[in-house]
C-alpha cells in the first residue's frame, strides 16, 4: 500500500512539474500575431505581440515600429485603420476602461 502511495506521490509531482515548465515556457514563447492588409491589397503588415503584449509591426520581413510602453497586464490587441495604401493608424481602446488608456500611434510604410 505504501508503495502504491509513493507511486501515486511521484506521479503527481512529476505532472504538476511539467505543467508549470509548459506554463512558463508558453509565456515566453507565445507569439501572437495578426496580419492585416491595406485596402487595395498592395501592403500587408502583421502586428507581432510579445509576452506583455506590446505590439510590433512587421512590414517587408523587418520590423519597423516597436511599442514604446511598457506592456499591458492582459491581453491586449491593437486594430489597424488604414489611412491610405502606405499609412495606417494602430489603435488601441480597452472599451472595459471607457477610453482611459486609449492609445493611437500613425504608422508609415516606406
Amino acid at each position: 500500500m505504501k508503495k502504491k502511495n509513493a507511486a501515486l506521490i511521484a506521479t503527481g509531482a512529476v505532472g504538476f512539474a511539467v505543467l508549470i515548465i509548459v506554463i512558463i515556457l508558453s509565456c515566453f514563447f507565445s507569439n501572437r500575431k495578426s496580419r492585416f492588409t491595406s485596402p487595395n491589397k498592395t501592403n500587408l503588415v502583421t502586428i507581432s505581440y510579445d509576452f506583455v503584449s506590446r505590439p510590433s509591426v512587421i512590414y517587408n520581413g523587418k520590423k519597423i515600429w516597436e511599442y514604446p510602453g511598457r506592456g499591458f497586464n492582459e491581453e491586449a490587441f491593437f486594430d489597424v485603420i488604414w489611412q491610405s495604401e502606405d499609412e495606417f493608424i494602430l489603435r488601441y481602446d480597452d472599451e472595459s476602461h471607457n477610453g482611459k488608456y486609449a492609445e493611437e500611434f500613425l504608422i508609415k510604410l516606406e
